[in-house]
């Protein structure tokens, strides 16, 4: 799998609000512009014979009017994009968060629903990893927590979404995947987990497992977001009664 991911932020979505601000405001730069000459008008003032007797002085006016709102509209819409990006990424990881993911999860079913096509929930969660925190501490657990993350990313295919939506919980949502071919994936994921290693600063060599949760809409007109995910986590729960460091497939063909 290529590494890539569907990012709203860099990708359209969010980041257009900083164009949509900068517009807004070099509108109302014109409109102060035009506003400006009607008051001259309206005090009986000549502001045409001004302009043709001053041209470069309006012309400097106008433009740099336009420019200073339209940086200070490109200003606030880059701080509103921040702001919104910081409710939608885990502050840990820097993944997208259990808000964000039911937020696309919704989008891709609603897709899914009108062009017939399935779409597949993982969840995946790390074996024994109240251990880690237990034997080396929860900086050391903050450290491989943000390994694993850049492990599930370097594995990401375009289009597809992982998300940290608990303590040791990721999410990954798959459009356009059967069941089939999203646990091929959770394999793969589960095999460079398995062989990730995280040296501690005492010279410990840390390796964890995962276990994951596969779930499937395949008729996207009988899920819901509350389906789909209950699916996988069904699926996940059966991983680890199976004996953990595996991917089960769970029961498709039930309506939310």
């Amino acid at each position: 799998m290529k590494s890539a991911r569907t990012d709203i932020f860099t990708k359209g979505g969010i980041s257009r609000r900083r164009y949509r601000r900068m517009a807004q405001f070099i509108l109302l730069a014109v409109a102060a512009d035009v506003g400006f000459v009607c008051v001259e008008l309206a005090y009986g003032l000549n502001p045409l014979a001004d302009i043709v007797q001053r041209p470069f002085l309006y012309l400097y006016l106008f433009l740099g009017t336009i420019v200073v709102f339209g940086v200070f509209g490109a200003m606030i819409g880059s701080r509103e994009d921040l702001l919104e990006e910081m409710a939608l990424r885990d502050s840990l990881t820097g993944l997208f968060n259990a808000r964000y993911l039911q937020m696309r999860l919704q989008e891709e079913l609603a897709a899914a629903k009108r062009h017939r096509i399935p779409v597949s929930l993982v969840l995946f969660d790390i074996d024994h990893f109240k251990r880690v925190n237990d034997d080396y501490g929860h900086p050391v657990g903050d450290r491989m927590l943000r390994l694993i993350g850049r492990s599930i990313l370097s594995k990401l295919r375009e289009g597809e979404t992982v998300a940290r939506v608990g303590g040791e919980e990721f999410a990954l949502l798959l459009p356009h995947t059967s069941d089939k071919s999203a646990a091929m994936g959770a394999e793969r994921i589960r095999d460079v987990i398995g062989q990730t290693i995280l040296e501690t600063d005492s010279g410990h060599n840390i390796s964890v497992t995962v276990s994951a949760g596969v779930a499937c809409a395949m008729d996207p007109a009988a899920h819901s977001t509350e389906t789909i995910y209950r699916l996988a986590d069904q699926a996940l729960y059966q991983a680890k009664e199976q004996g953990r460091n595996r991917v089960v497939i769970g029961r498709q063909g039930v309506s939310g």
